[in-house]
Order: C-alpha cells, then sequence, then structure tokens
C-alpha cells in the first residue's frame, strides 16, 4: 500500500478526535455543562487515537509506555462517556464518579506497564473493557429512555428535546467497541501495513465523526427541562382528583381538550391542561399514560394529525404550501415535526395521504 495513504488512515481517526477536541475547546467558555465535559471526553479520545496512530506509523514499534498510556484511555472513554449522559439527563455532578471509574483504567495501566504486558493483565483489560461495554450501553440506554419518556410526558412538541440521536450514537460507540474487539483478535500487527487498515480506520473516523457532531448539537437537557418545569408550577396548588381515578379524569381531560382544541395551541405542556381541567400534571400525566396508554406527547399529536386530516380533506389545493399552512394551522412548531407525526400515525406522507383521500 502507498505509503502516503497508509499514513493517512493511520492518522485519520486522530485527526477526526483533534478536531473535534479544538472545536469543542474554542467553544468551552459559552458551552453549557454537558458539552464542557464532552471537551474531556474528546481528549481522552485524542490521546487514544494518537497512540493508536503512532503504533500503525512506527510500524508497530511503539514505546511501551505508549501503550500503557493507549490501555488507560481506551478504559476510560465508556464509564466517562456514561457520565457525561448522567449531565444530560440528570444534571448530577459527576467530576468525583468520573475520578473513580478512571482508577480501574489507572490500575490496570500501571499494572500492565510493571509486568511488562503479562498476558494476565492484558486479559484483564479486556475483560474490564467488555464489562464497560455493556454496562454503559445497558445503564446509558435505560437513562435516556427514562429522560425521554419524562419528556413525552411534558412537552407535545418534543423537537429538539429528546435523546433519540443520542442513543443512536450510543449504539455507535458499542458497534465501535466490536469493531475494536474484532481488531485485537485479529492483531494489530495484521494491519502494519496492510490495505486491511483502510476498513477499521474509516469505520471509528465516521463513528467518531457521527458522535462528536450530534453531542455538540446538543442544546437542551435536564437542567433546562427541571428549571422549566419548576418555573411551570402554579402559585396556587390546584384542585386535585380522587387518587386511582384514572378513568374520569382522562374522559375530563378528552373534553376539555377536544371542546377547546387545546391541541392546537403550539408548545402546549402539560401543565396547561392540568390547568384547564383543574388537576395537576401528575395526576394529568398518570391518567393519560394509564388509561390512553400513551405519552402526553403522542396524545396530544394523534389529536393534531385528526384535525390535519380534516383540513387536508377540505384544502382545495394540493402540493407543499397547502401542506405546510396545514401543519402551521393543526399545532405543530414546525413542517418537519407535523411530517414525522403524520408519516408515524397515518403511515404515509401527508402529500400522499392528501392525493390518495381526493382520488
Amino acid at each position: 500500500m502507498n505509503g502516503f495513504l497508509y499514513t493517512i488512515f493511520a492518522i485519520l481517526p486522530f485527526t477526526v478526535s483533534l478536531v473535534w477536541l479544538a472545536v469543542y475547546v474554542a467553544d468551552y467558555r459559552t458551552s453549557h455543562k454537558p458539552r464542557r465535559f464532552l471537551t474531556y471526553w474528546a481528549l481522552i479520545c485524542t490521546v487514544l487515537y494518537l497512540c493508536h496512530g503512532r503504533y500503525f506509523v512506527e510500524d508497530g514499534r511503539v514505546d511501551f509506555i505508549m501503550d500503557c498510556i493507549y490501555l488507560f484511555c481506551n478504559l476510560s472513554v465508556y464509564p466517562l462517556f456514561y457520565c457525561y449522559l448522567l449531565i444530560l439527563t440528570k444534571d448530577e455532578p459527576v467530576a468525583l464518579r468520573a475520578f473513580l471509574y478512571q482508577i480501574p483504567a489507572l490500575i490496570v495501566a500501571v499494572a500492565t506497564y510493571l509486568s511488562h504486558g503479562a498476558p494476565l493483565a492484558i486479559h484483564i483489560a479486556r475483560a474490564i473493557f467488555a464489562l464497560e461495554v455493556i454496562m454503559c450501553a445497558v445503564f446509558g440506554l435505560r437513562t435516556l429512555a427514562q429522560f425521554d419518556k419524562e419528556i413525552k410526558n411534558y412537552y407535545s412538541d418534543t423537537e429538539g428535546k429528546t435523546m433519540t440521536g443520542i442513543s443512536v450514537q450510543l449504539v455507535f460507540l458499542v458497534i465501535v467497541a466490536f469493531l475494536s474487539f474484532l481488531a485485537n483478535l485479529i492483531g494489530r500487527p495484521a494491519f502494519v501495513h496492510s490495505p486491511l487498515i483502510i476498513i477499521p480506520s474509516l469505520a471509528f473516523s465516521c463513528f467518531l465523526f457521527a458522535i462528536f457532531y450530534v453531542c455538540f448539537k446538543v442544546n437542551f437537557y435536564a437542567k433546562d427541562f427541571r428549571k422549566e418545569a419548576q418555573d411551570d408550577i402554579p402559585d396556587e396548588s390546584p384542585v386535585l382528583e380522587e387518587e386511582g381515578d384514572d378513568t374520569s379524569l382522562e374522559a375530563k381531560i378528552a373534553a376539555v381538550m377536544d371542546e377547546k382544541k387545546l391541541y392546537l395551541k403550539p408548545g402546549l405542556k402539560i401543565s396547561d391542561v392540568a390547568g384547564a381541567v383543574g388537576s395537576n400534571r401528575t395526576y394529568v400525566s398518570n391518567a393519560i399514560n394509564n388509561v390512553a396508554r400513551m405519552p402526553f406527547a403522542d396524545y396530544v399529536n394523534t389529536r393534531r394529525i385528526v384535525y390535519a386530516k380534516k383540513l387536508l380533506s377540505e384544502s382545495r389545493s394540493d402540493g407543499d404550501p397547502a401542506i405546510t399552512s396545514v401543519a402551521s394551522e393543526a399545532g405543530f412548531a414546525s413542517f418537519p415535526s407535523f411530517y414525522r407525526a403524520f408519516i408515524k400515525y397515518v403511515g404515509m406522507p401527508p402529500s400522499e395521504w392528501q392525493k390518495g383521500f381526493k382520488s
């Protein structure tokens, strides 16, 4: 393989990490807490792939200390990303937790150095790495799902607020771990001056770029949600329904929702509905979830879609302008959110449904 191309692919994951580290550092002063913590994570990734790239550029001849640093960073990536998820979804202080999570990585790296890379130390490192990946995936996805559930039970318009994109990136990280495991089984020497290096290099680089990009675009997190929910509590406690009377409360919610067409209000929140029916957010949320078997966001958006279908069926003109107008009239905050919701509940795009209805 051409030496120049080989070097490019060997350092490509490092280059991607370094560029994004520079972006995060440049934005550090004005960024929120999760993004600041991710700057440290980006630093760990950059050092990790610096050691990784140097191994291949130097034809596998790397200082043993570099390998131990690589091992430390490799065992720090997943615990630190889980800490990032905790900041995003719970706004928890994670400095001490992050330090404790890195202690096993430090112990293994030091033990590997002192034992001069004894097979037992390497096997222990691989076992810890596998355990970290599994725990990060299981607890991370659970934490993200719990946060999304809260969001969908508070807002009718969840665009830019749910952590679906982060969940996808967590799956990407698990894929990266799997690829790393396969590469270790094959053995790093097999990729030295071999075209095979293109496969893991492109895969790692693409996944890294996607993770850094999506995480950088996140501007809403637990602190914003808690503050808004706290500010939304009325000064006077509303009259509460009898506990356990979910069926009658849901019937009241449905009646008020349809009579006053509350669902047409952009940015409708569950506190708005609670105030309209004289109850509180917890009771209203429980009634909708237990009786209607759906979160608040779906409860509102199904009504919006029914109303949108009525407008589309009555519209005299076809095409995008009319459909865009319908989206705003039906209470959706944006056309993309309307489009996605229409496909979700109807199974086809609004334009296709409109044509089918009028044909």
